[in-house]
């Protein structure tokens, strides 16, 4: 499921509309408090911002600058109190935004999320229609083809899976296309996890895409070896399935 980070004032209007959205995507609900706020987005970033800035008071101003700078990358609506407020809106200038003037029907904003992640909804049954064209990618880097196989068949389903047998190969694919997450092998001959992991942070297009490692060494020398790179996350092989998919649809951008 798509995440939706909503963003505002707790009230009965507020609950109501983290409730319908939960209906249709993961809802991750924030404070209007930014430290608060970019905790959070430490650990998970989201499909889309969904942002009340009404009442916000003298935090408005240090929402928008942190957003526009770090994050205008991620879709973003503002709910708005009026026309005129729409008009002015501070997030005008980015390229994926939209503005909505309260009160605003929640069908609506599911309507508008959608369209603004391209996702097919079916208004009148009020579903969401999934497109196979609409996956994710995972790149995943292994040196066994059976470890490949393995995840081929856990994950095919939800996304669309990119392998490789080295980090050499891997940067072969990623010059093709993009992936969303990559999940990286971290005892591979010649080229091991750590050397792979700084080729692939030293790529633009792939620097800030998640690096989930999988390894078999459970030794405190080797995990902090690990750690050290400040990796997404890290999961010990033979990886449980509920556990990685867990991990995946954590950091998944």
């Amino acid at each position: 499921m798509k995440k939706v980070f909503l963003v505002g004032k707790f009230n009965e209007t507020f609950e109501e509309t983290k409730t319908y959205l939960s209906q249709f995507f993961t809802v991750q609900v924030c404070i209007d408090n930014l430290s608060v706020m970019l905790s959070v987005l430490k650990f998970s970033q989201p499909d889309i911002f969904v942002i009340n800035t009404n009442d916000m008071g003298e935090v408005k101003d240090e929402f928008i600058k942190e957003l526009k700078t770090n994050y205008s990358h991620i879709p973003l609506i503002s709910l708005e109190v009026s026309m005129d407020a729409v008009g002015d809106g501070a997030f005008s200038d980015l390229s994926k935004y939209r503005a909505l003037v309260m009160p605003v029907e929640n069908d609506k904003l599911v309507q508008t999320i959608c369209n603004m992640l391209r996702i097919e909804y079916d208004s009148d049954s009020k579903i969401i229609i999934k497109s196979e064209k609409e996956k994710k990618c995972i790149l995943a880097i292994d040196d066994n083809a059976f470890q490949l196989r393995m995840l081929n068949e856990l994950l095919k389903e939800n996304y669309e899976l990119e392998t490789a047998t080295s980090v050499m190969k891997a940067l072969m694919i990623i010059e093709k296309k993009v992936p969303d997450l990559i999940l990286l092998d971290y005892e591979m001959p010649i080229c091991d996890g750590k050397m792979a992991f700084k080729m692939l942070k030293e790529v633009e297009e792939v620097k800030d895409v998640p690096v989930i490692f999988l390894t078999g060494v459970r030794d405190a020398t080797h995990i902090n070896s690990v750690l050290s790179l400040h990796p997404a996350g890290y999961i010990l092989k033979p990886a449980k399935s509920d556990v990685l998919l867990e991990e995946i649809e954590k950091h998944i951008r």
